[in-house]
């Protein structure tokens, strides 16, 4: 846990409360906006990142603290790529002949550039947003009590989230939040992509998990109660369930993994902490096995409510492994594949933010096309957002996210305490889950991502830095 130099008791500061409320309100919002889809959703998330970043600017000088460079880098430098890239246009459409480009002879090879001014400055608005509120937490430098509030505030509102999934998946299905007729059927909530729910969902649970095993601690140390830590437990599995709801395969198996780890390392510590030095050993078995029974009796539960939308899905991948066992190609990693070559063409500044959508066809293997060469759907997201973030802004793209993130994780090993190690490894899961998917790519995932990370490091400043 950190150590801060005021009590507890103590009323939040002005900035913590300020700019701790309005990240709340950001991810709120754009999660009930399509999960940032809708047209509005952008210019929202945008402005009110921006806003947030502006309310920590000027708090911190009322508060006499310096800008905190290391957090306001990334952003400006993020711009400055964004901005030159803008200026330095790569292609010109061809009349008459929509989605294609003819090269500019009069780009600037040395220098950052894009396809299509339009698509970068769309393109950008998440990343943007993301850049600005991570700022605005760092800058803010919010304690451990108002993290806590924060992060107790955005499980009890994905909660929320959730429960109205499942209300609109077994009233009406065909409808978003029984508003707006999906096109695929692949929502949930208010999500219109199911892989999307189940990266949210997945830092809802370690969300959960970090309360659960927080309060374990402290029963440990005889300062709290065991069914605090239950109902944590609780919360992270009413989550769980709503993930094959509609069908992610993905989200399924981690959570799963998630859920294993965490039940076996509850059973551990009840076991070796407290029932070893007062049970016999046969009472101890039995409480272990009690636990292990709920355990599966809930994963028996989930499977029985999701045996429609698991059933189809068993097939399905069961198929798909068998044609890639007889030497079939998987879309993935093709896909991946033909990134990377995309990639490599512009290794260095990339395509431009934005810019994926427009230039992949022209890398496209010989899948998703008709038996004459067309191609039949058009490629939007490579499913492995390292690739496609190396394809848009390159290696120094690449760079400029990765060094906050880098530096962001080692204080959480370093400095965080249980709570904040779990919102810090559920940032972690979601850049391993985005290997595999593009779960960066969806504002609310982004933003509820961004959150998590920047709080669970503790603040730079002396005054606030603290040990385990």
């Amino acid at each position: 846990m950190f150590r801060s130099t005021t009590s507890s008791a103590n009323p939040l500061r002005l900035t913590e409360g300020v700019v701790g409320g309005l990240a709340f309100v950001t991810v709120a919002l754009t999660t009930w906006a399509f999960a940032g889809r809708a047209d509005w959703a952008p210019a929202a998330f945008t402005s009110l990142a921006g806003f947030t970043a502006l309310c920590a600017g000027v708090l911190a000088l009322r508060e006499n603290r310096r800008v905190n460079v290391a957090a306001f880098a990334p952003l400006l430098l993020f711009l400055v790529l964004v901005a030159v890239s803008l200026l330095n246009l790569s292609h010109v459409p061809v009349p008459g002949q929509p989605g294609a480009w003819l090269e500019r002879q009069g780009r600037v090879a040395w220098l950052p550039s894009t396809v299509d001014r339009a698509a970068t400055l769309a393109g950008m608005l998440p990343w943007l947003s993301a850049l600005l509120l991570g700022f605005a937490l760092r800058q803010a430098a919010l304690g451990p009590r108002a993290v806590r509030l924060l992060w107790a505030g955005l499980l009890g509102h994905g909660l929320l989230v959730a429960l109205a999934g499942v209300f609109f998946f077994f009233s009406d299905r065909a409808h978003i939040l029984g508003l707006v007729r999906s096109r695929q059927g692949y929502h949930f909530a208010s999500f219109v992509y199911r892989n999307h729910w189940a990266a949210f969902a997945l830092l809802l649970m370690m969300l959960a998990l970090g309360f659960a095993f927080s309060a374990l601690r402290r029963w440990q140390a005889g300062k709290g109660r065991l069914d605090a830590a239950l109902a944590g437990l609780g919360l992270a599995l009413l989550i769980a369930f709503t993930i094959p709801l509609p069908g992610s395969r993905s989200g399924f198996v981690l959570a799963a993994l998630l859920l294993i780890t965490a039940f076996a390392r509850l059973g551990w510590i009840v076991w070796n902490v407290h029932l070893k030095k007062r049970f016999s050993a046969a009472a101890r078995l039995a409480c272990i096995g009690g636990l292990l029974a709920f355990f599966g009796a809930t994963l028996a539960g989930g499977y029985v409510l999701n045996r429609d939308t698991l059933d189809p899905h068993w097939v399905r991948t069961q198929a798909q492994v068998k044609d890639l066992l007889s030497g079939g190609d998987d879309l993935r990693l093709n896909l991946t594949r033909d990134t990377l070559r995309l990639a490599a063409e512009r290794p260095v500044w990339g395509w431009g933010v934005g810019s994926y959508g427009l230039v992949f066809h022209e890398y496209q293997g010989n899948y998703l096309r008709d038996k004459s060469g067309l191609i039949t759907t058009r490629v939007l997201h490579a499913h492995n957002d390292w690739a496609e973030l190396l394809a848009e802004a390159g290696a120094v793209g690449l760079l400029i996210f990765l060094t906050p993130v880098a530096f962001l994780s080692f204080r959480v090993v370093k400095s965080g305490g249980t709570l904040f190690r779990w919102g810090g490894a559920g940032a972690g899961l979601i850049l391993a889950y985005a290997l595999v998917d593009f779960p960066m790519h969806c504002p609310a995932v982004l933003l509820l991502w961004s959150t998590l990370l920047c709080t669970a490091a503790p603040p730079c400043e002396s005054t606030r830095e603290t040990g385990i």
